[in-house]
């Protein structure tokens, strides 16, 4: 085979995973495996904790990742039926870790439960039940537990990135 020499990248092209896409002179726009999988997945619960204690209860190893929003460790993993994900954004205010069920199930509080008792951890771990994006998501977080009022009721500054991101999806509370 012969030698086949690539150009390097052009000095004005931005990196492929650095936001504003498609605003730079670069023609490639690179997305994670994470970013693309995602929406697919139904969230069914936070959880008041990082990733990697779960992790390490289950031997799972932490990947770490990236979306169009910021840095983030996340598991994907089969338990009793239930096929998981759990992540948590580096920027994520409230500081919880979701979970998510990556195929969509009836029973999302029967998978969070098994989760539970599989981690060994009780309700108290718990932020919310549900969608974080819904506003039927059974809040169970307080003052205390986020160490802010204003993130205990929801409310996030309008210029958070995390609130501007809820707004360009049609996502506020």
């Amino acid at each position: 085979m012969t030698d086949i020499e690539v150009p390097g990248p052009e000095p004005d092209w931005q990196p492929a995973t650095q936001p504003p896409y498609y605003t730079g002179k670069n023609p490639a726009h690179q997305y994670s495996v994470w970013e693309h999988h995602a929406p697919l997945f139904q969230m069914i619960g936070g959880l008041a904790l990082p990733v990697h204690p779960v992790a390490q209860r289950l031997r799972l190893h932490v990947e770490r990742s990236w979306d169009g929003l910021d840095d983030l460790d996340v598991v994907l993993f089969r338990l009793k039926g239930f096929s998981f994900a759990i992540s948590k954004h580096d920027g994520n205010p409230l500081g919880v870790s979701f979970v998510w069920l990556t195929q969509p199930h009836e029973q999302a509080d029967k998978a969070l439960d098994t989760l539970l008792e599989a981690v060994g951890i009780g309700e108290d771990v718990v932020a919310f039940r549900g969608d974080a994006h819904d506003c039927q998501a059974e809040r169970v977080l307080t003052g205390q537990d986020v160490g802010s009022p204003d993130n205990a009721s929801g409310v996030i500054s309008p210029t958070s990135l995390w609130e501007r991101f809820r707004c360009v999806l049609g996502m506020t509370q």
